[in-house]
């Protein structure tokens, strides 16, 4: 090839590159710390984040690494019943021995707090907590640890809350009308002050270590179409702003035999 005509090739070639970069967003397909100048700055300018506020009081990570449904549905549980002079959640006391007790004041003074825990909020209905431990149950045989979003509706109906379950259909994601539904959706569920959304996500189309997982889905933030994961696993992976095309597309993974989504929780009033 000509010296120069390979010149102008090269040349052009940056040129374009050079273009194509500076047309694409700088937040696509990136995760966003949320505590990072560009994750506060979102969170800032977000008009839908009640969640988040509802949400961090009671926030907590899971005990272990099967219980991101479980410490999922106790924080949401939390936010949605939890109030000074609340009396009918039950006490777990489990917590402090009957001999740690013996040191406490006599009478009906109790160390309790009316509050769900990782291990109250297990109503021994639907899926027991040997079963998310891996145990075989009558359905499956081989045992299945973790749980699956079916087994999280469970819960929450144990736990005598309205749901509303939505499994992201990955053959459908190529629809934007079916996208823009989904992502709608959500968007109208975390602009509800008396509804709260749990997503069940698999963490491979976000780069992000392991699979399977649940968390709440704490604001959305326009501008960059963003969704705000309050993570549970906060020992390794912090909360992160997701683009909602990812999120989808994490959503939309298949686990067993269906696809994953998102639980939107409210009381049933």
């Amino acid at each position: 090839m000509n010296p120069t005509i390979r010149r102008t090739t090269v040349s052009l070639l940056i040129l374009l590159i050079g273009l194509l970069l500076n047309q694409a967003p700088s937040f696509a397909d990136e995760l966003v710390s949320w505590n990072s100048n560009e994750g506060i700055s979102r969170l800032e300018q977000a008009r839908v984040k009640h969640d988040f506020y509802a949400l961090t009081p009671h926030f907590e990570g899971q005990s272990n690494k099967v219980f991101c449904g479980v410490a999922s549905m106790a924080i949401v549980a939390n936010t949605l019943r939890v109030d000074r002079d609340a009396t009918d959640i039950p006490l777990d006391e489990s917590r402090i021995s009957t001999q740690e007790r013996r040191f406490f004041p006599k009478g009906d003074w109790s160390p309790f707090f009316h509050r769900y825990t990782q291990e109250s909020i297990l109503t021994g209905q639907g899926k027991t907590r040997i079963e998310i431990m891996g145990a075989p149950s009558d359905s499956d045989s081989e045992g299945d640890y973790g749980m699956k979003l079916s087994d999280l509706d469970a819960l929450a109906a144990s736990l005598k809350f309205k749901t509303q379950t939505t499994y992201v259909a990955e053959d459908k994601l190529l629809d934007q009308t079916y996208s823009i539904k989904v992502k709608q959706h959500l968007i109208d569920a975390l602009s509800n002050n008396e509804q709260f959304v749990i997503i069940n996500y698999s963490r491979k189309p976000l780069n992000q270590r392991g699979d399977g997982h649940f968390s709440p889905l704490a604001a959305y933030h326009a501008a960059s179409d963003s969704f705000l994961i309050m993570d549970v696993s906060n020992t390794f992976q912090t909360w992160v702003w997701v683009e909602s095309k990812q999120l989808m597309q994490a959503m939309a993974r298949i686990d067993k035999q269906n696809s994953r989504g998102f639980i939107v929780i409210s009381e049933d009033s």
